[in-house]
């Protein structure tokens, strides 16, 4: 069975810290690339794009 996407995410999610200091970086994001499709991820330096 093939895939027809190079990536799929549905709901990711991330959090840092715990508690009530926590902070959500990204909740429910759904993310779909087809396969051979060509994207890139552009922001300034120091802007987390690694992360």
């Amino acid at each position: 069975m093939t895939s027809t996407y190079a990536v799929l995410s549905e709901g990711l999610a991330k959090r840092f810290g715990s508690g009530e200091s926590a902070v959500s970086a990204l909740r429910g994001l759904d993310l779909a690339i087809p396969r051979g499709t060509v994207c890139g991820l552009l922001g300034p330096n120091g802007a987390g794009k690694t992360t």
